[in-house]
């Protein structure tokens, strides 16, 4: 921005506003890009510290001895039976699109 721009800025904030409202409105914004940037700040730093910290090793390995219990393996079968008619389930008194008509 050049000196001109700021100049024609300040003219017309003055006429807008009145030379007792100017400094007030002037100081409203310096704290509100204050509070901006100190937030913008605070999170660029979290997020920094966050992805520097190197992630904790796990302290609680199981102990020789103990019964450790191991996954079940969950295994999908595919059944030769004709898949069941999801609105079978459906109480009767639920009203179906095709009894009103409603195309899909």
């Amino acid at each position: 921005m050049g000196f001109g721009e700021i100049i024609l800025i300040l003219a017309i904030a003055l006429i807008l506003f009145g030379p007792e409202d100017l400094p007030d409105i002037a100081r409203t914004i310096g704290k509100v890009v204050f509070e901006v940037r100190k937030a913008t700040h605070d999170l660029t730093s979290e997020f920094q510290n966050s992805m520097d910290k190197p992630n904790p090793p796990n302290t609680q390995a199981p102990q020789s001895g103990a019964n450790v219990p191991e996954p079940e393996e969950v295994l999908l079968k595919y059944d030769d039976e004709s898949p069941k008619d999801p609105l079978a389930e459906l109480p009767l008194d639920m009203v179906s699109y095709e009894e009103k008509g409603a195309s899909r």
